[in-house]
């Protein structure tokens, strides 16, 4: 599988002859970002790392905002925004990002800023071998780049961001650092946005397409982000004529085998384990998991869910038990055990007697640079752990800061807890809670690992402050753990 690698990108390569016209009033609308950025540090999640620096593009949309990546300004401190002619920096806002698609909207308080300026309109996802001309600012040199490139493959894809799969646009072009953010211009319009590039291939960038612009834009109308929908199941291919057989399937009808449910799924009542999903909204599903997609085109079909909202409904077509049955669907956005990247927040975190709890995340994960390299009983929560009535988070004992009430204990980390004094944990609130509720007598941790921690409740209140005034920590919690 080839590594996505997320960058400050540009899309670059040399035609002789430019194809795809780009007006003044177009560069017009182009702008450069600049972003102080300080990220959080989940191993010591009560501070930050130094703050560093970085640039990317950006372009007017209407409404006066400027639509750039969001990891353009992820976890930002301070921003500012240049035109195309002017030398004058304008301070920015960010008013709302949606890190699962990328995208993110700025403003400029400041009205000078938009004199002389034009505001773009999106556009349509191109066809492909559409060319289009990609705007913006890479390394290099202050002005703007225009350079042009073709539409090679349209399909769902890894966003490297937040590791969501949804639909992208690839380009035969290289992506450099400096221009994420940049519109991609076709007929006047913005077809796509520029945001990143296959590591281990020259001439292969990707750009976040027209259609998930426009639903991150009707999504943030209200100024809340809800994301894209999902359902919680897998299921199987169905292209073996015996599994067809197995399940009752009728000569011509085609779909998808459910093969598991998650708990909330199951709560809900609608799917049935081994239900074929014959059609969404219609659309009869392939063997193979996939749907038609414009002329001669084929994509996955959980194209047809991304392309709505949380919330909306669709109606399903399943064969359960040789029968069709027709049922409507509310989507939802999906659980996760372990959520996906998250950013402009602060982690959460709780210290008791020198030991540091933390939620498994996968910003926790990415710690280890490659989750390869990350511990795999936490990977394989990540991979492959369920939410349930149970446990809606993984509470992991992160690092023990020595002192004598934790002697023992101090080369254990990097585990979960199964229990506190016999009672199973559903998440760091709950731990929180269960602890707390413990006045005298000891605290019995046991976890995942078999190992387990006990510890005189009393004396390991006492040592905290001590603790925490030694390792110059100002809380033994986060803010949205404190009461």
């Amino acid at each position: 599988m080839k590594l996505i690698k997320i960058a400050a990108v540009c899309l670059l390569f040399t035609l002789s002859v430019s194809l795809v016209a780009v007006d003044a009033n177009t560069k017009s609308s182009v702008v450069k970002v600049y972003t102080v950025q300080s990220n959080p540090d989940y191993h010591q999640p009560w501070q930050n790392y130094p703050q560093s620096s970085s640039t990317g593009s950006g372009c007017l949309i209407r409404g006066n905002l400027i639509l750039t990546n969001a990891h353009v300004v992820s976890n930002s401190t301070f921003i500012m925004v240049r035109k195309q002619g002017d030398p004058k920096k304008y301070v920015a806002k960010l008013v709302i990002a949606g890190h699962q698609c990328d995208l993110a909207l700025l403003k400029v308080e400041d009205e000078d800023f938009f004199n002389g300026m034009e505001p773009l309109d999106i556009g349509e996802l191109p066809l492909l071998q559409d060319k289009v001309a990609v705007m913006g600012y890479p390394i290099g040199g202050d002005n703007i780049s225009i350079t042009e490139g073709v539409v090679s493959r349209i399909e769902p894809t890894i966003y490297s961001h937040s590791g969501k799969y949804l639909l992208a646009v690839q380009i035969d072009a290289a992506l450099n650092p400096g221009n994420s953010g940049g519109p991609v211009i076709k007929d006047g319009r913005i077809v796509g946005v520029a945001f990143q590039n296959m590591s281990e291939e020259q001439n292969i960038g990707y750009m976040v397409p027209a259609t998930i612009v426009s639903h991150f834009l009707d999504d943030v109308k209200d100024g809340k982000f809800n994301g894209f929908p999902d359902i919680d199941l897998d299921v199987s291919t169905m292209e073996n004529q015996d599994i067809r057989k197995w399940a009752g399937m009728a000569d011509g009808q085609t779909g998808v085998l459910v093969t598991h449910l998650t708990e909330p799924e199951k709560k809900k009542g609608l799917f049935k384990l081994n239900d074929v999903i014959l059609e969404i909204d219609g659309v009869k599903i392939a063997n193979d998991a996939s749907v038609p997609f414009r002329d001669g085109e084929l994509i996955f079909l959980g194209h047809l869910i991304w392309q709505k909202h949380v919330g909306d409904k669709c109606m399903l077509k399943v064969l359960r038990e040789g029968k069709p049955i027709d049922f409507e669907y509310t989507l939802g956005g999906g659980t996760k055990l372990v959520p996906q990247r998250v950013y402009d927040v602060l982690p959460s975190y709780y210290v008791i007697g020198g030991l540091l709890w933390v939620p498994l995340s996968e910003n926790y994960l990415d710690t280890w640079g490659q989750w390869t390299k990350a511990p795999i009983e936490l990977v394989n929560f990540a991979m492959k752990g369920e939410v349930t009535d149970d446990r809606d988070q993984v509470v992991v004992l992160s690092n023990v800061l020595a002192d004598d009430v934790n002697m023992g204990y101090q080369n254990l980390r990097y585990t979960s807890v199964s229990t506190v004094n016999s009672r199973k944990v559903k998440n760091l609130k709950d731990f929180i809670d269960k602890i707390e509720g413990i006045k005298t007598g000891f605290l019995e941790i046991v976890l995942e690992d078999n190992n387990k921690i006990v510890l005189d409740v009393e004396k390991a209140r006492k040592a905290t402050t001590d603790i925490l005034q030694r390792y110059r920590i100002g809380s033994d919690r986060s803010p949205d753990l404190r009461k």
